[in-house]
């Protein structure tokens, strides 16, 4: 009933009133303008606003339009003209809808669509418009939209709240006694001027009728939502609407193997600062007993990072413990940050979410099992697992960003700004902070990444890597070396994508930097075995294609100080082909591809296609067997077979080795 919620003489007013009203219809004509695909709008679309507008509903915003109020006796007269005009209105609703689930779609699936789009307008123009042409068919078959009782009850509704809305005002501005003193016409006539005038120039009254329809939107949209599955597959009906069949499900194909094989981390300068300050225990705590802290000056950061308790920040009170553990953070405390990293990244769809963690996801995650229990079944995991996490967790949660510069980019330009807070942010189910100790009762927290995370993980500016699973699998004490590398060539890779430079040469005095190698400490051929063992190791485990030096002459080795000379010179070390094909879509066009590469690799591939039937040929002539020559030659035996079946392919030391034994043996 109108007014059914004003007291009951008001609402008999109110309704004697409505009763005079004659019958009318809303007339709108759109001035509707063509998409314009241009670059600029595909480059940010769908925007931070159209997000929003995603997100709250907002279908139907306010746009140019010329609307009239024509009475019932008008519209019938002329009720062709004015039918077809409804229609057209009708349409353009229509529009609005298809339009709102192709921005839906490609922002519910930008995680995908990044690495197929960037860099390419044209594909994704071609994308955005065989989206809306295939949900402007599907809305044209939903039976709903295309029922005219549904569309007579939309009408009904707005009929009903512009009736009462007009009538409010001219009650505030008149009073019932002068409105009821009113003949039917001029009442009549008062109230279609009020009406045609709130739609020429009331914002106000815009702004809350675009609301009302937006709301009766949202009734239409979850049943449109689920009837298209615009959620489902993304993948496979980008394949189905271009008709390119072979690229996109080969891209499909590659992602899901790089998927399995990876974890998906950040990469932006801050998050490889805290990822080699915590693995090189670079956190130090100065004279005066400040926080333990750890630096960085160069074009991009400017700052540190610290090791702060929580709700501790201004007086270090308890310095020296977190010097303590400053000193004994070991590589599984990177591990978990990386794992958490993963599953915050793998798990949020907006930087503000909150995520859901269980300890046990982390355990897991890292490839751990859990102990038996005493009926053979699987139990929990053992108390010094949880107790190695929870420290990690609390160096995590203790890790306080303070930087003077760091430069971020907005709508492709350079900024530099200032950033001060926490890494990482935990709490309770219920809001509370979240304490990391063993007598925690409840297991289950939620993380969001600090202010610090958010400028790298918004629309095109999003900066994560692919790092292979092993750099969280392999054992941190006995594999620390393999891990270092894992995470900064996977590093390098992210940055080199741009330039498909993967093969840029890397100064091995840098790689020994970041495994903070002491050269003092230990033996120079000590030194080298373990670097080439490491790098043979990854090779084998397929987190490299192959590595080889560029410039180094063996013969330098009888030199007098050749330790100096071998660290200037260099190394390329190639990506597997999974990576270079999935970051394929963010190359720059027009990109040089390393012009000496070519005579690199083909010299590479003679070695490969050679030297495994050479080797498995003279094995089987002399009778020994994969596990003698295995020992013999300090590789394992698998690497061995597949080096043999064409499955793997040697490194330059590897591939010595086995040369110099078929040298020897011959």
């Amino acid at each position: 009933m109108i007014g059914s919620d004003r007291p009951l003489n008001e609402t008999n007013h109110f309704e004697k009133l409505a009763n005079k009203i004659d019958d009318f219809q809303v007339i709108i004509l759109y001035d509707r303008q063509p998409n314009q695909f241009d670059y600029d709008y595909l480059l940010h679309f769908p925007s931070e606003k159209l997000k929003y507008k995603i997100e709250s509903t907002c279908i139907f915003p306010r746009s140019k339009s010329e609307t009239f109020i024509v009475r019932q006796q008008k519209y019938e007269e002329n009720f062709d003209l004015f039918f077809k005009l409804r229609i057209k209105a009708r349409d353009e609703m229509l529009v609005r809808i298809t339009e709102f689930l192709t921005a839906k779609f490609y922002s519910t699936n930008e995680h995908h669509l990044i690495p197929l789009l960037e860099n390419k307008p044209t594909l994704k123009w071609e994308i955005l418009n065989k989206l809306f042409q295939k949900y402007e068919a599907m809305l044209k078959l939903n039976t709903r939209l295309n029922d005219e009782q549904s569309w007579e009850g939309f009408r009904k509704l707005f009929k009903t709240y512009l009736l009462n809305h007009a009538l409010e005002e001219m009650v505030q501005n008149y009073g019932y006694e002068h409105l009821h003193s009113m003949d039917k016409e001029e009442l009549n006539r008062l109230f279609f001027q009020k009406m045609n005038s709130n739609f020429a120039t009331n914002d106000n009254f815009i702004d809350t009728f675009t609301d009302v329809v937006n709301m009766y939107m949202k009734k239409w949209i979850p049943e449109i939502v689920v009837q298209f599955e615009v959620e489902k597959d993304p993948m496979k009906q980008i394949t189905t609407m271009l008709e390119a069949s072979h690229p996109v499900a080969e891209h499909q194909h590659i992602e899901t193997t790089v998927k399995n094989n990876n974890f998906t981390v950040m990469s932006n300068p801050i998050y490889q600062f805290i990822t080699e300050a915590l693995s090189n225990r670079k956190f130090i705590q100065n004279e005066y007993g400040e926080w333990p802290r750890a630096s960085i000056q160069n074009n991009t950061l400017s700052g540190s990072v610290q090791l702060v308790p929580l709700d501790n920040v201004q007086a270090p009170d308890n310095g020296e413990d977190m010097q303590e553990l400053a000193n004994h953070i070991t590589e599984l405390d990177i591990d978990v940050l990386d794992t958490l990293c993963h599953l915050y990244l793998t798990r949020s769809s907006d930087t503000s979410d909150h995520v859901k963690i269980r300890l046990d996801d982390l355990l897991h995650s890292r490839g751990l099992k859990t102990k038996l229990g005493g009926t053979g079944r699987r139990g929990g995991f053992e108390k010094q697992q949880r107790t190695q996490f929870l420290k990690a967790l609390s160096i995590i949660q203790s890790l306080w960003i303070e930087m003077d510069t760091i430069v971020v980019y907005k709508q492709g330009k350079a900024v530099k700004k200032p950033i001060q807070g926490r890494a990482f942010l935990f709490t309770s189910e219920k809001g509370h902070p979240y304490s990391f100790t063993m007598d925690q009762q409840n297991d289950v927290f939620l993380v969001t990444i600090g202010e610090a995370f958010e400028h790298f993980l918004k629309g095109s500016g999003r900066q994560v890597k692919l790092q292979p699973n092993q750099a969280v699998e392999f054992n941190p004490y006995q594999r620390k070396w393999e891990k270092k590398l894992i995470r900064y060539l996977s590093w390098r890779w992210r940055t080199q994508a741009r330039k498909a430079s993967y093969l840029q040469p890397h100064k091995i005095s840098t790689l020994l930097e970041k495994l903070d190698v002491q050269l003092d400490s230990q033996a120079p051929s000590r030194i080298r075995d373990r670097f080439e063992k490491a790098l043979d190791l990854l090779e084998e485990e397929r987190v490299i294609s192959f590595w080889q030096y560029n410039n180094w002459d063996e013969s330098c080795v009888e030199k007098k100080g050749w330790l100096r000379i071998w660290q200037e010179a260099t190394v390329s070390i190639a990506p597997p082909d999974e990576i270079i094909t999935y970051y394929q879509p963010i190359e720059r066009k027009n990109t040089v591809k390393n012009p000496t590469n070519p005579f690199l690799l083909h010299g590479k591939e003679e070695v490969y296609n050679k030297i495994g039937s050479d080797f498995k040929e003279r094995r089987t002539k002399l009778g020994m067997t994969l596990q003698q020559v295995s020992n013999e030659l300090k590789i394992s035996t698998s690497y061995i077979s597949n080096i043999e079946r064409g499955v793997a392919k040697p490194s330059a030391s590897v591939y010595k080795r086995m040369r110099d034994w078929l040298d020897n043996m011959g």
